[in-house]
């Protein structure tokens, strides 16, 4: 049974760029990287898949500071208010 998997970009058929197993347990995984035959593709391709990763990473670092800045006003809030 063979897979089709096409470029998302251009429509060719990718091709296996990188191929290795690692055992995790008692199971043993395979990895495989695949890459668009056309270079100058595979470039814009990598480009636009960063982009998207360093928005996401941003947006998660951000997240992550507000969630702090959260918990410091909480704690603020609550050592401030006195109970009778």
């Amino acid at each position: 049974m063979t897979q089709s998997n096409p470029c998302i970009r251009c429509g060719k058929e990718r091709i296996i760029a990188k191929s290795w197993k690692e055992q995790v347990g008692k199971s043993l995984l395979t990895y495989t990287t695949n890459i668009c035959p056309d270079p100058a593709c595979q470039k814009l391709i990598d480009r636009e898949l960063k982009n998207r990763n360093d928005h996401l990473d941003a947006i998660h670092a951000s997240s992550l500071l507000r969630k702090e800045e959260n918990k410091r006003n909480r704690r603020k809030s609550q050592s401030t208010t006195q109970f009778p």
